[in-house]
């Protein structure tokens, strides 16, 4: 009688933790999700500051993560105030999720896209030069693979990319 509670015991569990386990792998959830819509404070590096109007900048946190700055005021960020400085930046956290089928549209139709958040680039000068030396078949592909890739590790039909609207920025 033991034997047999034991085995129904075992199979039970088993059953518990397969379930579980699937559920972990399914069920991606970033860390800052919880924090959208919030005002927080992130520190990191600013390692782009947008050369075309300076209304975003690349943010990279000790973990790697991206993140996209724009200004609570519109105001444009100076590549040479910013770019490669340690700061800490306080202001409201958005995202914007940009879906499978946009990320499809954007490669068939040849847009070259923002490396901060993924939007179509508007440097038509950039654009330009990047047909003519060649390489902008290799940059579509290569963004195109990362995106792609970003959805596969999240199991996810959509890139989410996170903003932090500057209210303050104080250099480390």
């Amino acid at each position: 009688m033991k034997r047999r509670d034991f085995i129904k015991t075992s199979a039970l569990t088993s059953l518990l933790l397969i379930s579980c386990n699937n559920n972990q792998r399914t069920g991606y959830t970033h860390y800052l999700e919880s924090e959208i819509g919030n005002i927080i404070s992130l520190e990191g590096e600013i390692i782009h500051v947008c050369p075309v109007e300076g209304l975003k900048m690349k943010l990279r946190l000790s973990d790697g993560e991206i993140i996209c700055v724009s200004h609570s005021k519109n105001i444009p960020f100076s590549k040479q105030q910013w770019e490669k400085k340690k700061v800490r930046i306080n202001g409201k956290l958005t995202d914007t999720k940009l879906p499978a089928k946009l990320i499809t549209s954007n490669y068939n139709e040849k847009k070259l896209l923002c490396h901060i958040d993924y939007s179509p680039c508007i440097d038509t000068k950039w654009i330009e030069n990047r047909w003519q030396d060649g390489s902008a078949e290799r940059i579509l592909d290569r963004e195109n693979e990362n995106l792609q890739k970003k959805m596969h590790n999240t199991k996810r039909n959509f890139v989410q990319v996170f903003t932090i609207t500057a209210d303050n920025i104080n250099e480390l």
